[in-house]
């Protein structure tokens, strides 16, 4: 039966197959600060990624899998074969689909290139260069969703390596060319057809399907119809959270030219912990609650959602406190040699600690509204993500505009807009949030202003040993007085994270 326990060693799956990939992930920025540092042309590429990245999220990744994951899981529950056919019907149907979105996009992006100027028409360009990757995403994506329904999600988490890997040897061939950033965007849309061409050998394994079954799709089926309205509805709300992560990367450039490469650094190293965990526990979260609800079984699936809920703020709260201490030193040992200055170091810093408050909520979200979906309720997260990206895009324009923060007027309205959105969900779920946090906030902020304070006497080193040393000693001292504080005012919570055997009840889930 599934258990509090039995997702968490799921998602200890999941984290192992993402940590190996954020590393490349970070080893792919690390190039990208070497090779072309801060400068207007590589803010300009950023611009493009995120504006491709809105399609991305909208026809793959989470919205795939809450559309497909409890359908599935109610069709292998009555036989194991339609659920795999039903797999193929939609990889068939998805990938048509793609291809006709693809090319409309296309289209519409070379009429308007005639009437765009300067940087625009060159983003505009470098977007066309990257749409084709729509059609590995999404199909990727859901190759991911099959995986976690299996239980095998170790691939779909580790397969963004051949991605960054491909993103690196194109930042490095590109570096000191003329057509750089074209270079790059055509790395990044090869880089995407590796990661699903690996997740694609895993799912030939897992579905066990003829030939002649896999040749014979019955395109846009009964079920792939009973999909569009629930799909439809994911779409609008990731629509509304990914046409903010767009417009926060023109308010950016509006901001100051290097405002975008500013943010892209900091977000990245913000969603580290959130695509560790965060990511790693939602993905494992929703077949449970999906089967549980499947079976009428609501003080399961209550069960299961606080646990996850609870267990994502025992290492969120430390990690938010992390970003905040270590935000200079780590920036600085990852981006600052090259053509990343000091002062670009301490202007992503202050984007990181403008994002860091965003951390928890965004965890929080991905888990609610995976509570919403396996219920196999759309509206709600639509509308709350609707609501969340009309704050966010007030605040860019006040922040902005009004009174002239610069880039990191979009991490604070992105922190903000993230409250918004938990808020929403946790009060119409009605979902059971973490209590008694006072302690495990004491463990948290006490080492974190420590190290604050020194850090802040600390000049910037620009040699590696040096930026290697400044780093490990704040951690060192963050870890030690986090740990330290916890053993003190016995906060059990964090030490029983990590341990073999957790204090989970195997029949109820809880705590």
């Amino acid at each position: 039966m599934d258990t509090t326990r039995s997702i968490l060693r799921s998602a200890k799956i999941f984290f192992a197959g993402t940590l190996l990939s954020r590393f490349s992930g970070l080893a792919r920025d690390m190039a990208m600060a070497y090779c072309f540092g801060s400068t207007p042309e590589v803010a300009g590429f950023m611009v493009a990624y995120r504006l491709a990245y809105v399609f991305r999220r909208l026809f793959g990744e989470g919205n795939i899998q809450a559309g497909f994951t409890p359908h599935f899981e109610q069709l292998r529950a009555a036989s194991p074969r339609e659920g795999a056919l039903f797999y193929r019907d939609m990889a068939w149907s998805l990938g048509l689909m793609m291809w006709l979105i693809i090319a409309v996009l296309e289209g519409g992006l070379a009429l308007f290139c005639h009437f765009w100027l300067g940087d625009w028409r060159e983003i505009a360009s470098l977007s066309m260069w990257m749409l084709p990757a729509l059609f590995f995403l999404c199909l990727y994506s859901l190759h991911s969703a099959l995986l976690q329904c299996q239980k095998k999600p170790f691939w779909a988490a580790a397969a963004p390596i051949a991605f960054n890997a491909a993103w690196v040897v194109s930042a490095c061939l590109a570096s000191g060319t003329s057509h750089a950033m074209q270079i790059l965007a055509i790395g990044v849309t090869l880089g995407y057809g590796l990661q699903w061409l690996l997740t694609g050998v895993q799912v030939r394994k897992e579905l066990k399907l003829s030939w002649l079954d896999r040749l014979k799709p019955r395109l846009f089926s009964a079920d792939w119809r009973a999909m569009l309205k629930p799909m439809t509805l994911g779409m609008i709300g990731v629509g509304a959270v990914q046409i903010n992560s767009a417009l926060d990367a023109i308010f950016a450039r509006l901001a100051e030219p290097s405002g975008p490469a500013y943010l892209w650094y900091a977000i990245r190293l913000q969603q580290l912990p959130l695509a560790l965990f965060g990511i790693a526990l939602s993905s494992a979260l929703l077949p449970p609650l999906a089967r549980a609800m499947r079976d009428g079984a609501l003080e399961r699936y209550r069960q299961l959602l606080k646990g996850a809920l609870q267990s994502s703020l025992t290492l969120m709260l430390p990690c938010t406190f992390a970003l905040f201490a270590l935000a200079r030193a780590g920036i600085n040992l990852l981006y600052g040699r090259g053509d990343f200055s000091p002062a670009d170091v301490q202007a992503t810093a202050i984007c990181l600690w403008a994002y860091a408050p965003a951390l928890i909520p965004s965890v929080f979200v991905l888990l609610l509204a995976q509570g919403f979906f396996a219920k196999k309720s759309y509206a709600i997260p639509t509308r709350s993500s609707v609501i969340a990206m009309g704050v966010n895009i007030a605040l860019n324009a006040l922040l902005v505009f009004g009174l002239g923060w610069g880039a990191a007027s979009i991490a604070v309205a992105t922190s903000v807009s993230a409250w918004v959105n938990c808020w929403i969900l946790s009060r119409t779920l009605t979902a059971p949030m973490p209590k008694n946090v006072s302690r495990l906030l004491v463990c948290s902020a006490v080492p974190a202003i420590a190290v604050f304070s020194l850090d802040a006497a600390w000049p910037l080193e620009r040699h590696f040993v040096g930026q290697l040393w400044q780093f490990i000693a704040n951690g060192t001292i963050y870890l030690g007085g986090l740990l330290g504080l916890a053993k003190i005012l016995g906060v059990q919570e964090i030490f029983e994270l990590v341990r073999k055997k957790s204090p989970v009840s195997e029949e109820t889930g809880d705590f």
